[in-house]
């Protein structure tokens, strides 16, 4: 696995509109993330359409795929960081001119729609990428202290132990400790995944590489780690079963389910059912409220990295360890 060169004192970083861009009523928001990622000690610049929002995306594909090509080309930028999700990012696919992406080894970090791209280059040239949160995200001042300061120190080369919050951020704090839904819940291996509402877009695609990592990393275990946005909980029981059967949980040594901002269902179907109904014959532990998803705070996972999950067993808490290897 490739891991990107640590970000140093007045290096860029550029903001990315892949897919969305940012809308106007986020801007002051956005401004105050600039600043803040200034005040780290970063040259932040971004691209032409990140403050353009428009029907869902930031602008045309012609036009957003010529920002990422010439961003991920520019040997000045040293990260990318996506300014939001969005819905479209399929459509810039074809038009990523990926043999350049390992000429110019840079982080590229982002959250929800970003999905196919970073599983992408993960998985086909295991160069680790980022999924953690968006650039408006550094403009948020309610977070916990931690959430920033990992990102942080993840993009200048320094590991953390990223350890459980235990609630949720909706309006206000609700306790939402993780919660384990088989027997064991301990677990290490080498993680990918990201916003299972994109992922499933690629299932079977020239963009679908999981069988070549998954076939390089056997011997680590893999790890997956699932951000629902907007699926019900019948959508997530049927996209586990077509995970399944595409061969995606091959050598998976443990499942990690982000905290949903809401449970959705239409039939009286239960979270917990529809994992457990195409996942239990597995025999692998699967923990289900963690911290990554669209609802704060988040880990920043970095996707091809070796990763173990503890319990505190003192306060009950769980862990995760990162390993650049």
């Amino acid at each position: 696995m490739i891991y990107p060169k640590k970000l140093e004192k007045n290096d860029v970083i550029e903001i990315i509109s892949p897919s969305n861009g940012v809308k106007s009523e986020k801007i002051k928001k956005y401004e105050s993330a600039i600043k803040n990622l200034t005040n780290f000690g970063f040259k932040v610049i971004e691209d032409k359409y990140v403050r353009n929002s428009e029907n869902g995306v930031s602008s045309s594909a012609n036009n957003r795929s010529k920002e990422l090509n010439n961003a991920i080309k520019d040997t000045n930028v040293k990260a990318l960081i996506a300014c939001s999700g969005g819905d479209y990012l399929i459509q810039i696919l074809d038009l990523i001119k990926f043999n350049t992406i390992k000429n110019n080894i840079k982080w590229i970090q982002g959250q929800s729609d970003i999905t196919p791209l970073l599983i992408y280059i993960t998985a086909k040239f295991d160069i680790a990428t980022i999924y953690s949160f968006n650039a408006k995200t550094f403009g948020d001042d309610y977070l916990p202290e931690s959430m920033i300061k990992n990102n942080i120190d993840i993009l200048k080369g320094k590991i953390p132990k990223q350890v459980e919050y235990g609630f949720k951020i909706y309006d206000d704090k609700i306790e939402q400790p993780w919660e384990c839904i088989t027997d064991e819940d301990e677990f290490d291996g080498r993680i990918i995944g990201g916003c299972l509402d994109s992922l499933k877009d690629i299932i079977g695609t020239k963009y679908d590489c999981v069988k070549k990592f998954i076939k390089k990393y056997n011997s680590d275990g893999i790890v997956w780690y699932f951000d629902v946005a907007e699926m019900t909980n019948e959508d997530i029981l049927r996209t586990m079963w077509q995970l399944k059967n595409a061969g995606w949980f091959e050598g998976c040594t443990g499942i990690l389910f982000g905290r949903l901002e809401n449970e959705i269902n239409y039939t009286g179907t239960s979270l917990k059912y529809a994992i457990n109904y195409n996942l239990k014959e597995l025999n692998v532990p699967i923990l289900i409220n963690t911290d990554i998803g669209h609802t704060d705070p988040v880990f920043t996972i970095i996707n091809g990295s070796k990763v173990k999950i503890t319990k505190n067993k003192k306060d009950n808490k769980y862990i995760l360890e990162t390993f650049f290897k």
